[in-house]
C-alpha cells in the first residue's frame, strides 16, 4: 500500500466512504483530519472497497480500517496486517471506535483492547449548553451573563469575519507559551477559514468595540451530532467562552441532539474546562492490540 499525504482532493473519498458519516467521535472525520495534518503527519491509502488512515512520523500508527461493507471487514484488516507486518510496525491500532470493536469481535483475530481515556470525546446536550438550564451549569450561566451584562458586542458568522478571526488566532497564539500543537492548531486553522468553501463549516464571531475578540467553528457530521472545531477568545472578556458555546448553538443546533466538544488529550487543565460543561457520556475510543 502507497500511502499518500492528506490533501483537499483527498475529500471526495472520505464523502465515498463515510457519507452519512456514522460515528459521534471526530477520529474519521475528514475537517478534524485535514486540520490536524501536519501535526500528525496523516496519510491515507484508499482502494475501491477500503480506507486506510495512519498518522505519526518516527513511529507511525494506524487507525481502523474503513470498508463499505462489514461482510468484506476481515479482508481489510488481512490487506492492513500484511503492509504493517512488511514494514516493521507493531498490530496495534488506535482511535478504534466502538462499532469498530464490536465487528473485530466478530472475526478471528486474537487481540486484547484498553479504553483510551485521553482520547475518549466529550459529548453534550445541545439543549442544556444553548439553555445553561440547571444547578450544575449555573455557573456557565451567571459567566454568560457577566458577558452581556458588561459589553456591547456585534455577532457575525465566521464566512463574514475570515480575516479578523485568523489575526485573533495569530495574536492568541502569540500570547500563549509555545507549544507545536498549539502552533500546528494555528496552521490548521488558517487552512480552514481560508479554504471556507470546501467545507461546509458553520460558526460565529464576536466583535466587542469593532475587533474581533472571540470566534468558533463548528460542523454538523451528521443528524443528531454538531462537532466543535475550534473555540478562541480573549481571556480578558470574562465569560466570553461561556457566550460563545451557548450562542453557537442557539444559531446552529436547531434540532440536534448532541455536540462533541472532543478530547482533552491527558491535560489537566483542558479536562477541568470540558468536565465543567457537564458531559452527558464520554464517546469510546480504544487502543487494539493484536498477537
Amino acid at each position: 500500500m502507497d500511502f499518500l499525504p492528506l490533501t483537499l482532493d483527498a475529500k471526495n473519498i472520505w464523502d465515498k466512504f463515510l457519507d452519512p458519516f456514522p460515528y459521534r467521535n471526530s477520529s474519521y472525520q475528514f475537517t478534524n483530519l485535514y486540520l490536524w495534518r501536519k501535526f500528525n503527519n496523516t496519510m491515507y491509502f484508499a482502494s475501491e472497497n477500503y480506507l486506510f488512515i495512519k498518522k505519526g512520523t518516527e513511529e507511525p500508527y494506524f487507525m481502523a480500517p474503513v470498508y463499505k461493507d462489514v461482510l468484506h471487514a476481515k479482508e481489510a484488516y488481512d490487506m492492513l496486517f500484511t503492509h504493517m507486518e512488511q514494514n516493521g510496525h507493531d498490530k496495534v491500532l488506535r482511535d478504534v471506535e466502538k462499532s469498530q470493536l464490536e465487528d473485530l469481535k466478530t472475526m478471528p483475530f486474537t487481540f486484547t483492547y484498553e479504553l483510551h481515556r485521553d482520547q475518549q470525546e466529550y459529548i453534550y446536550s445541545v439543549e442544556q449548553l444553548r439553555t445553561y438550564q440547571g444547578k450544575a451549569l449555573h455557573k456557565k450561566k451567571n459567566h454568560f451573563n457577566q458577558f452581556i451584562r458588561n459589553h456591547e458586542y456585534t455577532i457575525k458568522h465566521i464566512e463574514d469575519s475570515v480575516k479578523e478571526c485568523i489575526e485573533l488566532a495569530e495574536k492568541w497564539f502569540e500570547e500563549n507559551e509555545y507549544s507545536p500543537q498549539l502552533y500546528h492548531e494555528l496552521l490548521g486553522i488558517r487552512d480552514l477559514l481560508q479554504n471556507m468553501a470546501s467545507f461546509d463549516l458553520k460558526g460565529i464571531s464576536v466583535f466587542i468595540d469593532g475587533i474581533c475578540q472571540g470566534f468558533t467553528i463548528l460542523e454538523v457530521i451528521q443528524d443528531e451530532v454538531i462537532l466543535n472545531h475550534i473555540e478562541k477568545a480573549q481571556k480578558t472578556f470574562n465569560g466570553l467562552y461561556a457566550f460563545l458555546a451557548k450562542t453557537a448553538l442557539e444559531e446552529f443546533g436547531d434540532g440536534i441532539l448532541y455536540t462533541n466538544r472532543e478530547q482533552d488529550l491527558g491535560i489537566p487543565g483542558l479536562r477541568k474546562s470540558k468536565e465543567s460543561y457537564m458531559p452527558l457520556f464520554l464517546e469510546e475510543k480504544y487502543i487494539v492490540r493484536f498477537t
